[in-house]
Order: structure tokens, then sequence, then C-alpha cells
């Protein structure tokens, strides 16, 4: 009993901690993307899908700390806990595509330099440091696979104190009913 306690405070403690800097990440890819959007600095094939994993990043850890600050509603750990496989998944095949696509990105920043109104430098800068995202989203990446991992083992020693509850308070009303049955003895002879 102890050590169900004691995982659930630990992995709690590293939940809490995980939510903060992927909240922090989600809304730094939000804000990211609206930029490379909004200055059309990328094509939206790009924008997009960064997009979106940073608002379900945001979500996926508004369910989370919503389940781990209430064990009534421990049932947002589990919501949250499968929103971060597909997360997770998300995030690997955009850093596999920007990885592979990295042409493409320098192709369409040259074709577009006059638009995006970008100097020389820039366009050199921008170049050198296109897969910056992408080796962000692998840290993404790996963070969502720990933080899975401490979701769920929360949800499970969570589960497992209720389990424990329920089986001493069954045990406390059959020491219950053996001493009325005791008596009822006692007061027959």
């Amino acid at each position: 009993m102890c050590g169900d306690s004691c995982s659930e405070c630990c992995s709690g403690s590293a939940l809490f901690v995980f939510n903060g800097v992927d909240l922090v990440c989600g809304i730094a890819l939000t804000v990211y993307s609206l930029y490379l959007g909004l200055n059309h600095y990328a094509p939206e094939w790009l924008y997009a899908p960064i997009l979106a994993v940073g608002g379900l990043l945001i979500l996926s850890v508004l369910m989370s700390w919503c389940g781990a600050s209430n064990r009534s509603c421990s049932v947002c750990l589990s919501l949250s806990s499968s929103l971060l496989i597909l997360l997770a998944l998300a995030e690997l095949a955009l850093a596999v595509v920007i990885f592979t696509q990295g042409a493409t990105i320098d192709r369409f920043l040259r074709q577009h330099q006059q638009e995006l109104k970008i100097t020389d430098d820039q366009l050199r800068r921008l170049e050198e440091d296109k897969f910056i995202p992408a080796y962000g989203l692998l840290t993404l990446f790996v963070m969502e696979v720990l933080r899975f991992c401490c979701s769920s083992e929360l949800h499970r020693a969570r589960r497992h104190r209720k389990y424990h509850y329920r089986q001493l308070s069954a045990l406390r009303d059959l020491d219950d009913e053996l001493l009325t049955v005791k008596k009822e003895k006692v007061g027959a002879k």
C-alpha cells in the first residue's frame, strides 16, 4: 500500500513537470506555426500540422492537469493518455516530414524570397535552421512517451488504491456482521 502511495506521488510529480514543459512547448508551437502561416513563411502543408500539434498538446496538458489534480476526474488521465499516443505519433511523423522535405523547404523559401521580403542573409539563416523544429518535435516525442508512462501509472495507482479501499470497506462490513451474529448468539443463550 505504501508503494502505491509513493508511486502515485512520484508519477504525479513527474506528470506535473512534464505537463508544464509540454504546455510551454504547445504554446510555442502554436505561436510559431501562426507566425509561419500568417507571414506565409512556410507552405500550408508544413505550418497547419504544426498548429494542430500545438493545439492538441495544449488540450492534452489541460486534460492531464484536470485528471491529476482531482481524483474524481481521473478519467481525464486516460483520455489524455489516449491523446498522447496520437500526439506522439503525429510529432514523430511531422519531424520525419521536415527532415525528408528539407530540399522542398529550401526551394519554397528561395522561390518566395521576394514575397516573404527576406534578405539573402535571412534566407541563409532560415535554410541552416530549418531542422530545429524537427529536433524539437523529436524531443517532444520522447517527452510524450514519458508523460504517457507517468499518466498511465498515476491512473493505475489511483484505481489500485480505490480497489483497496473498497476491499477494506467490505472487510469492515463483514466484521460488523460477525459482531452482530456473535451478539445474537450470546443473547440467545
